[in-house]
């Protein structure tokens, strides 16, 4: 890993990025949008609300081209989708979330994919627009977290940037987690198009799948960052867990 340029890159930016709290209003589209914002649901649509919610109020990068919701459900949450002027993919049977993925990223039309899942809470503005430095800045970097330093699940990190605007997360945490995280990040397409098809690659080990796709970028090369030390997102799902 090129730690020591990447640090140069990412603190030389990062703190230059401007960004407004309060936006209650959808972002509007560009035509030169490059992200396409996709949220995995499985009938936990409360929940779901609340994610698009706080989505919708700290997002404020306009470079989002769509929301793309997919329900991996048999419950329909077209109302609440139609509210927050997402688009809705309905699988029509329960498939899986690697699944529900492939579906998913197959109508994506932009470079770069925003991943959410559907019980997250956001608190904090200017997500997209840093983790685009870091991935421009950062050919190997995979994904990149959002959540609290102290809301990693245990995962340390190998390399803390000492204004602790970014971290890299360890390789080898518990021997399986290796960074990529199907958490609320940004990642390229063309990443996944490299092991994708998810659901093709992992075959049946849908249960395995995030670990199993941790170790197969991380063969490849890759590494996950993490954005500054309070994060903007927290997890509300945690007791209403929903098996892959």
């Amino acid at each position: 890993m090129r730690i020591t340029a990447l640090g140069e890159n990412i603190c030389m930016h990062l703190d230059q990025v401007e960004v407004y709290a309060d936006n209650v209003e959808p972002a509007k589209q560009k035509s030169g949008a490059d992200t396409t914002i996709v949220i995995t649901s499985c009938n936990r649509h409360d929940l779901l609300e609340k994610t698009l919610k706080s989505l919708m109020r700290y997002n404020t990068y306009e470079g989002v081209r769509e929301i793309l919701v997919v329900e991996d459900g048999d419950a329909d949450p077209a109302d609440i989708c139609a509210r927050y002027g997402a688009r809705l993919i309905r699988v029509g049977e329960r498939k899986g979330q690697l699944h529900a993925i492939d579906i998913a990223y197959s109508q994506v039309k932009t470079p770069y994919i925003f991943h959410c899942e559907d019980d997250w809470e956001f608190y904090k503005p200017g997500f997209i627009e840093k983790s685009l430095m870091v991935l421009k800045g950062d050919e190997a970097c995979v994904c990149v977290w959002l959540r609290a330093w102290d809301d990693t699940n245990g995962h340390p990190l190998s390399f803390q940037s000492p204004d602790k605007i970014f971290g890299v997360l360890s390789f080898d945490y518990l021997g399986t987690w290796h960074g990529f995280s199907w958490n609320p990040g940004l990642r390229r397409k063309s990443d996944y198009e490299r092991v994708g098809p998810f659901s093709h690659v992992l075959n049946h080990h849908g249960d395995l799948g995030e670990p199993m796709v941790s170790t197969l970028y991380r063969d490849l090369g890759y590494h996950a960052v993490i954005l500054d030390e309070t994060g903007y997102v927290r997890h509300i799902g945690g007791d209403r867990h929903v098996s892959p």
